[in-house]
């Protein structure tokens, strides 16, 4: 019994942990092309901050450079679990899809799954409808697959649904906490 909450808690530590990466993970591709236009950038768990005078016309390909980021670390998130068979396999599958489900989310509800016009310059950046919704259909269909990829493979039942629905609600919240916790700590020490 002892040992089953010991690796419980493991596999729920190692499911934020992986948000935590995930999120870096997007801020780490805005600042990966912010320093390859020879600019100051600092990437903290859950956002970026430009140090220098960053000129208005590389904002699309800074924001779709966050996304690069976002969009590869959910396809490692999708090979580390078809490739590696543990027991923590699934959380990280979970985590990797959490953005993408939080964007969706924001879609469903707000009409734009990233706060800003990070998708907007993004789509302008890959030649889209500027205005359109591509970006946000690419992250509900990445979602979706991170999902029946899960289903597919694990073959989960009934009895399932309640921690789904449990770790749906504290993904949310920690989603939210995370952002939240972020912007107190340094945005008093990098927006001056």
């Amino acid at each position: 019994m002892k040992n089953n909450i010991k690796l419980e808690l493991k596999i729920w530590v190692i499911y934020f942990v992986t948000i935590i990466l995930s999120v870096y993970a997007h801020e780490l591709g805005h600042c990966l092309y912010v320093w390859l236009q020879g600019y100051k950038a600092i990437p903290t768990p859950a956002k970026s901050y430009i140090a220098d005078n960053f000129p208005a016309n590389l904002n699309q390909y800074f924001f779709l450079s966050g996304i690069a980021g976002s969009v590869l670390f959910v396809l490692a998130g999708f090979l580390f679990y078809y490739f590696v068979n543990n027991k923590f396999s699934s959380a990280i599958l979970a985590a990797a899809i959490v953005a993408p489900g939080m964007y969706t989310i924001r879609f469903i509800l707000s009409g734009r799954g990233h706060d800003g016009t990070e998708f907007q310059e993004a789509q302008g950046a890959l030649g889209l409808h500027y205005s359109g919704h591509s970006l946000d259909w690419f992250f509900l269909l990445l979602f979706l697959s991170g999902t029946m990829i899960w289903f597919i493979k694990s073959k989960p039942n009934f009895k399932i649904l309640g921690r789904l629905f449990i770790g749906t609600i504290l993904t949310i919240i920690f989603f939210i906490a995370l952002q939240s916790v972020n912007n107190k700590i340094f945005d008093p020490m990098f927006n001056s």
